[in-house]
Order: C-alpha cells, then sequence, then structure tokens
C-alpha cells in the first residue's frame, strides 16, 4: 500500500501528469455545464411535453364530452318520445308486427342522423320484445335478471354506462348488445310519464369511435392511451386492456413503473370537469427523449473530444516544453555529480535549440575550465610540497652537524660515534625510498634518533617520554611532521633552561573523530606577546597559501612549514594549535581528520 502511495505521489510530481490533470480541471466546469444542461434539458423536456401532451388531452377530452353528452341527448329523445312511449305501454299493439317495424324505423331514422351511434336498440318488458335499429326482426329476450337493467330501472330515467367484455351464452342470439366493442348508455323509457317504466332504450357506440380521437395522442407504437369513466372503469384503450395501480393519481402527470416493472414511464392524465371522465396517456421515458437524444449525444461527443483534445494538447505541450526541460534538469544534474562530458542532442532549432546548444558548450567549457584549475592546483599542491620537504632536511642537517660539532669538542669518540649512528639512522628514515606517510609507531622510533642525537649533545639534560593510545598506533601521518616541532621544543624550550630535569612528552589519542598528537615540553616557554604573535603568523596560512612564494620568516619557519603541510595535505580539518607560559613550558597540539589517517 505504501508502495503504490509513493507511486501516486511520484507520479503526480511528474510534469506531464500535473500538465493532464490542470488542463482536465480547467475542463471541468464545461463538462459541469454540459452535463447540468443535459440534466435540465430533460427536465426541461419533461415539463414541455406535460404542457403539450396536457393540451392535447383537454381537447380529446372534450370531444369525447361531446360525443357522449350528444348519446346523452339521444337517450333522453327516445327515452321521452309520446308515440314509442305509447306503443310499448300498449300490449296489443307492440305484440303485432306494426308496432315493432313502427319503432324500429323510428329508430333507425334517429341512428343514421348519428354518425357516433352503432345502434339503437328499445326493450319491451311485458313481451320480453327487444327491437334493434341495426337488426331486422324482433328479439324475444329477458333482462331482468341483468344487473345493469336493474339498476337502470332503480334510477328512474338517469342514464346507465354499460362496459360489456363478452356476450353470455343465454343472449348469443341478441350479441349486438353485448358487443365488447360496443359502450352502452341504458336508461329508462318514459321519461314523459310519472311512476315507474320498466322498458329501456340501449344506445350502443362503438370503441373504435371514442378511440378515433385519441389515436393522435400516440407518439409511437409504445405508446398507451386508456379512457376511463367517471367510475374510473376502462371504457376503451390501444393497448392492452389492464388496470395500472396508478391510473387513478390525481397529478396531472408523473413518472411511474409500468406494471411489469422492465422500464420507467411517463404518465399524463386529464379528467373532464363536467363528466368526470378521464384520458390517461402513457408514454415510455425514452422516447420522450427521442428528440434531445441527438443533442445529448453532441454534447457527450464534444465532452470526449474535449478531454482528447486536453490530452493531445499536453502531450503536445510536454513533448515540446516540458521534455527539453526535463532533459536539461538531467544534465544539470549530471553536471552536478561531476560528469562533465554529457551532451544533450540537438533536435530542434527554436529557443529549447539554442539553450541546449548553449548548455553543452557551458558544460564543456565547464569541464575544460575545471580540469584546468584541478591540475593547476595539483601541481602547485606537490610543488609545495616538494618545496617544503627539501626546506627541512638542509634545516634538520644543519643543526645535526653543530650538534655533532659541539659533541666532538666535548665528549670522547665513543660518543660521538653513538651520534653518529643515531644519525644515519634518521636519515635512513627519512629518505624512506620516497614513502610519504609513516604510522604513528614508524613516526615515533624516527624521533627516537633524533631525541637521542640531542640528549647526547645536551648531556641527558632532559628526559622524553612516549604515550600513545593503542588505536592510534597504526594510522598514518606525514613524515616529518613533528620533527620540526620537538626540534622547537629541545632547541627553544628545553636547552635554555639553566637547571636540570627537563621533561619532553609526546602523546596521541582519538578525540572528536580526530587524531589528536601533543608534543609538550616544561622548557622556558613563551611570554604573552610572542604567543601572540606565533598565533597570528599561523592563522596566515591557508590550504590557498603558498609558502615557496613567500618570504620566509626565519624563527619561524619550521612550524608554520608544518601548519602548511597539514593542511595541504589533509584539509581546512587539519589544525596545529599553540599553548606556552613564561618558565612552565610549551604545548603543541595537532589535530588530524580520522578519516585521511587510513
Amino acid at each position: 500500500m505504501r508502495t503504490k502511495m509513493y507511486s501516486l505521489w511520484k507520479a503526480f510530481h511528474s510534469i506531464q501528469v500535473r500538465l493532464i490533470c490542470y488542463l482536465l480541471i480547467v475542463m471541468l466546469p464545461l463538462i459541469g455545464v454540459s452535463l447540468y444542461a443535459i440534466k435540465d434539458s430533460e427536465a426541461l423536456l419533461i415539463q414541455q411535453t406535460s404542457d403539450k401532451t396536457y393540451a392535447a388531452l383537454s381537447a380529446s377530452i372534450d370531444y369525447i364530452d361531446v360525443i357522449m353528452r350528444s348519446i346523452e341527448n339521444i337517450s333522453i329523445l327516445i327515452a321521452s318520445d309520446k308515440e314509442m312511449n305509447s306503443i310499448l305501454s300498449d300490449t296489443d299493439t307492440m305484440g303485432k308486427k306494426f308496432g315493432s317495424t313502427l319503432i324500429m324505423n323510428k329508430v333507425s331514422r334517429i341512428s343514421a342522423m348519428n354518425q357516433f351511434i352503432s345502434d339503437i336498440s328499445i326493450y319491451q318488458q311485458e313481451t320480453g320484445t327487444l327491437v334493434s335499429s341495426s337488426k331486422t326482426g324482433v328479439r324475444k329476450v329477458s333482462f331482468e335478471n341483468e344487473s345493469w337493467y336493474k339498476r337502470a330501472y332503480q334510477l328512474r330515467g338517469l342514464s346507465v354506462l354499460v362496459n360489456p367484455d363478452g356476450t353470455p351464452d343465454r343472449f348469443r342470439n341478441v350479441d349486438y348488445i353485448y358487443n365488447k366493442d360496443n359502450v352502452l348508455l341504458v336508461r329508462a323509457m318514459g321519461l314523459d310519464r310519472p311512476g315507474y317504466n320498466s322498458n329501456i332504450v340501449t344506445v350502443a357506440v362503438q370503441r373504435a369511435v371514442l378511440l378515433q380521437s385519441l389515436q393522435q395522442l400516440l407518439s409511437g407504437s409504445s405508446s398507451q392511451v386508456f379512457l376511463l369513466s367517471n367510475e374510473n372503469q376502462l371504457m376503451a384503450s390501444s393497448g392492452d386492456r389492464f388496470t395500472f395501480k396508478w391510473i387513478s393519481d390525481k397529478r396531472r402527470s408523473f413518472l411511474a413503473l409500468s406494471p411489469d416493472g422492465k422500464q420507467e414511464v411517463f404518465v399524463s392524465k386529464v379528467s373532464s370537469p363536467d363528466s368526470s371522465w378521464s384520458i390517461v396517456l402513457v408514454q415510455p421515458k425514452s422516447s420522450l427523449y427521442e428528440a434531445s437524444k441527438q443533442i445529448q449525444e453532441y454534447i457527450f461527443m464534444i465532452i470526449i473530444v474535449s478531454v482528447l483534445l486536453a490530452l493531445i494538447i499536453s502531450w503536445i505541450l510536454y513533448r515540446n516544453i516540458t521534455s527539453p526541460l526535463k532533459m536539461l534538469s538531467r544534465g544539470m544534474h549530471q553536471i552536478r555529480k561531476g560528469f562533465y562530458n554529457v551532451y544533450l542532442e540537438k533536435e530542434r532549432n527554436d529557443e529549447f535549440g539554442f539553450l541546449m546548444d548553449s548548455f553543452n558548450q557551458m558544460a564543456q567549457q565547464q569541464g575544460y575550465l575545471i580540469r584546468d584549475i584541478y591540475e593547476q592546483q595539483i601541481q602547485r599542491s606537490k610543488t609545495d610540497l616538494k618545496f617544503l620537504q627539501s626546506q627541512i632536511n638542509p634545516h634538520f642537517l644543519y643543526n645535526t652537524l653543530d650538534s655533532i660539532y659541539w659533541a666532538a669538542r666535548n665528549y670522547e669518540a665513543d660518543e660521538i660515534s653513538e651520534m653518529v649512528l643515531n644519525l644515519s639512522k634518521f636519515f635512513r628514515l627519512s629518505l624512506s625510498k620516497g614513502k610519504e606517510t609513516f604510522t604513528m609507531e614508524e613516526t615515533v622510533e624516527h624521533l627516537h634518533y633524533y631525541i637521542r642525537i640531542q640528549q647526547l649533545r645536551l648531556l641527558d639534560k632532559f628526559k622524553y617520554e612516549v604515550r600513545l593510545a593503542e588505536p592510534t598506533k597504526k594510522l598514518n601521518i606525514i613524515k616529518l611532521v613533528l620533527q620540526p616541532i620537538v626540534e622547537n621544543a629541545i632547541f627553544h624550550g628545553l636547552e635554555k633552561r639553566r637547571e636540570l630535569g627537563g621533561e619532553l612528552t609526546i602523546a596521541s589519542e582519538i578525540e572528536d573523530n580526530r587524531l589528536k598528537i601533543l608534543v609538550q615540553d616544561n622548557g622556558i616557554g613563551m611570554d604573552e606577546e610572542r604567543l601572540l604573535y606565533v598565533k597570528q603568523r599561523l592563522g596566515e596560512i591557508t590550504v590557498h597559501s603558498s609558502l615557496a612564494t613567500e618570504n620566509p620568516i626565519p624563527d619561524l619557519f619550521g612550524i608554520r612549514n608544518v601548519k602548511a603541510r597539514l593542511l595541504l595535505h589533509y584539509g581546512e580539518q587539519a589544525d596545529l594549535q599553540f599553548e606556552s607560559r613564561k618558565f612552565e613550558g610549551t604545548v603543541v597540539r595537532i589535530f588530524i581528520p580520522l578519516e585521511k589517517t587510513s
């Protein structure tokens, strides 16, 4: 998990990835506005569809009201016709063919005058006679047990709407009454007479006539329209005759699931304020968006093209801007590591090409310059070292010969022989076949021959002690770095003591990750003015100073020589420190970085 997070963090810090993210962020408002426009257009489309559909449904329900009002008026006209009521009330006349024919002719004329009516039937209850405008002859039937007949009789002249869904077997000879393609309006006869009347008039209207005005509402084969009565009965429909659970919803329009639950549909409903009949239009939601589907596709296409363009633009910018910068960054990183032979391939002739060409020239010149400076500094260091080394041996040789001279005057030949022997051993180790460094043990052994010569010269006026910490014995230091300091301790300190008992101490230890070498004597020391002068002159020596070109100061040449060699060989971390008090002695401390003593 941590590796993935680090990879994501590292990838985000890539210029190319950040450039893509920035371009996509800039595009977010465009994408957001586009998606909001799609969402808002859908809501607006539904609102517009709702308003448009409501207007169409209102016009259709008005047309249905006209049809049903016309049928109501016809049924009232027939039910109040005095002549037909007189014939129906006279059983003898109705039983004769003349009476049935008279009624048939009259209702046929009325039916022919109204295009909405498919059939008008008169039923005389006492004789069980049914006369129809669309059928010849007379049928004998009995409607007394039919619920709709009883209801029409009980309503005393008010109409009853009958919605037949099939013809019973007992009424096969009058199937035009129970035709499921018709809607019946039933009313009791005798509206012109007080009291009860068991005779009825039936006016049939084909469902297709009712649907004819509703077909224009259908926007496609998947849309359906339903005509409902004031009692919420399905009177006509363009599709399957099923009742939706939301069909009684009082809202003008709403979204709902179809009964099978497979799709979302848009339901529009309008009710007549006069008859309370309703028209319900059901349209699949997907069909509403057909008009805006193409616009939505254009918007989505614009979004996709915009994202692709952002990726392409970011890639072009990366290739043309960030890629050369990244190449320059890698080149600078190589130079920082010290690889001055780096070369950037120049593939362009614009500003970046000029920049890379300038970088190549700069890297080449920098390499030449650093190489020249480095070689010059090395050559200068070698020259200084050789010069300093060449100054030590003669200076020491003069002092040694002088010692031998005084020893020869004061002592017998045996002591002179020992002195010469120690001198030869000292020179033998000093030459060391070109070897530049010695271990601390070898350095102390080398100093032993020199110190012994001085002891012989001064008649054992002083003693010396060596204390080397065990970890320091095998550490390497440059040769002849301690000899000038020991020489100063003897000649300027111990030799000038008037009394015997001089002591010289050489010690070493590791302190603060540095090799610390101590040379201490109990000679006459220095006063504060002399000590301040010595420290001031030593402070003037730096890594870049050269004693070879400076005017040497005779009384400080040896210690300045040591300080210069330490800085040249070990760098600025090396140091040479003096402490001294008048008539108490002098302490010299040398510090060398531990990592450079291996």
